[in-house]
């Protein structure tokens, strides 16, 4: 039943750690600031009443649900809750993001038990041919693009979704990054081998690209002989996760060949149209194309410009300086398109409804917020003010609920709304794009906060490093931190940029930031 002693003792002590947390009522401590009053409902209603315990095979797994809020209803849930919806992978991977940035430890234990569920849910998904859509029923187990109550696999959705298999790889490298877990890392190698080695398989043709592809990619059905910008971002994303995760338990060989493959994507996913890649250059400058097939008997590529299938790239590290420019420039000129819809930024892909359906339903404020936090990081200011006050202006289109997702793509308010990952990826974009704070396992990175026109930054308290607590406050009206004093002693930066390290791993400081 279990691969190894280590990954035997693991799950033993996420049953007790499961049973624990149902009856103890553990509260996650947060991030507050009177900069953005949304902050604290969009912790609740994003994370807080998404927790649940689901149980998989009898062991309990702490969890992240999709969302509080159905058909406008607030419904909000508990580790105590025995009847909830789904869980979906990619969700965990965006919304742990901003998660683990805001929250106390306590995240991570979820974060480390939303991982074994996946695992578990795996365990239990096997491609055994009798779904015809898929197009590699070969026997293997995948992990599934979302799970519904019991570890089930939610057959509506993409059991075997290609996308997921990457999800799952970052998730756990997230994870990794943030705790410097190498002992977990270990105890279930043989997992991340193994769906490493799915999304291999899913290049059929020997170019390094992943064409046999099968799921939801902004509500578009992806199948045989495609290639798409955001699955190769991804497995690329991820081959250099594993990477690293490789090079951590001693398999340096294994690395080497993995951060080739890695690039090897990259350059390939670059190269223009015309010459094998998904770059398409342009008179008014160049972006990734929607998709392209690759069969013999249809060579068609859907050249549409999708923000999804650019941004996410741009994330992951894809793109040169000169993409992030022509990208967010074509952004920029579709301004009113993109971001203007009636629910607020931003639309997904057309799929067959009306015009009027998707663009003013079909809102993801996620990717909103991406657009931002990449506008911060790459000191890109041309509308980023401008997009961030659509997404505050439409924060509560549900009542209670910050940041639904929309109407969804049928034209009815349900869906999204309070959905984990648009309330995650606001605080990802909020505290390491606007802020300019990164947690990780080596302590807290305080870079220069990126301005946004309208709204101030002032404070940013009770935020949790290990048994740390750190209160921020920023003065100064400039761009450049001038001073950074921990607890009224300066500190010296520690990189080339001017980054400042904090690290003390318990008491409460008090961190003042000087700009000039």
């Amino acid at each position: 039943m279990f691969r190894n002693w280590d990954r035997f003792v693991t799950v033993v002590t996420f049953m007790l750690a499961g049973l624990l947390w149902a009856s103890s009522g553990w509260a996650v401590e947060n991030v507050q600031t009177t900069d953005f009053p949304v902050v604290q409902d969009a912790f609740t209603h994003g994370y807080t009443h998404n927790n649940v315990i689901d149980t998989i095979t009898g062991q309990p797994y702490p969890t992240l649900m999709i969302q509080c809020v159905s058909g406008g209803v607030h419904q909000p849930h508990s580790d105590e809750s025995k009847d909830f919806f789904s869980v979906w992978t990619r969700d965990l991977y965006w919304g742990f993001l901003g998660w683990s940035q805001a929250g106390d430890d306590a995240v991570l234990k979820r974060m480390k038990s939303s991982i074994l569920a996946l695992i578990a849910c795996k365990n239990e998904n096997k491609a055994e041919g009798h779904n015809k859509s898929w197009p590699l029923n070969d026997g293997r187990y995948y992990i599934p693009q979302a799970w519904c109550l019991g570890g089930a696999v939610a057959q509506d959705f993409f059991p075997y979704c290609s996308e997921s298999q990457c999800d799952f790889l970052l998730l756990t490298h997230n994870y990794w990054k943030m705790t410097g877990d190498t002992e977990f890392i270990k105890s279930i190698w043989g997992d991340i081998e193994y769906v490493t080695q799915n999304i291999e398989l899913m290049d059929t043709n020997g170019n390094s690209l992943p064409d046999a592809l099968w799921g939801s990619y902004d509500y578009q059905g992806l199948g045989l002989d495609q290639e798409e910008p955001l699955m190769c971002a991804k497995a690329s994303a991820a081959y250099s996760a594993v990477a690293s995760l490789a090079h951590e338990v001693g398999k340096d060989a294994e690395a080497k060949r993995l951060r080739a493959l890695a690039e090897r994507v990259r350059v390939t996913m670059n190269l223009p149209i015309s010459e094998g890649g998904l770059w398409q250059p342009d008179t008014d400058g160049g972006y990734y194309v929607n998709s392209r097939h690759i069969a013999k008997d249809n060579k068609s590529v859907d050249d549409r410009f999708i923000p999804y299938e650019n941004l996410v790239p741009m994330f992951l590290g894809m793109t040169g300086q000169a993409q992030d420019k022509q990208i967010f420039d074509r952004l920029d000129r579709g301004f009113r398109t993109y971001y203007c819809a009636k629910w607020g930024p931003m639309y997904t892909a057309p799929i067959g409804k009306t015009a009027a359906s998707i663009l003013d339903h079909a809102t993801t404020p996620w990717l909103g917020f991406l657009d931002v936090y990449l506008r911060c990081k790459k000191r890109d200011s041309m509308i980023r003010s401008d997009v961030f006050a659509l997404l505050i202006k439409n924060a509560y289109v549900l009542p209670a609920a910050p940041f639904s997702e929309g109407a969804g793509i049928s034209g009815t308010l349900t869906g999204g709304a309070g959905r984990a990952w648009d309330n995650g990826n606001f605080f990802h974009c909020l505290i390491s794009g606007i802020y300019g704070l990164e947690k990780s396992r080596t302590g807290i990175q305080v870079s220069a906060p990126a301005k946004i026109d309208g709204f101030p930054i002032t404070e940013l308290e009770n935020v949790r490093w290990k048994n740390a607590v750190y209160d921020f406050t920023w003065t100064g009206s400039g761009s450049i931190i001038d001073q950074v004093l921990l607890d009224g002693k300066p500190c010296l930066p520690c990189t080339s940029s001017g980054a400042y390290l904090l690290h003390k791993p318990t008491g409460l400081h008090k961190v003042t930031v000087k700009m000039r």
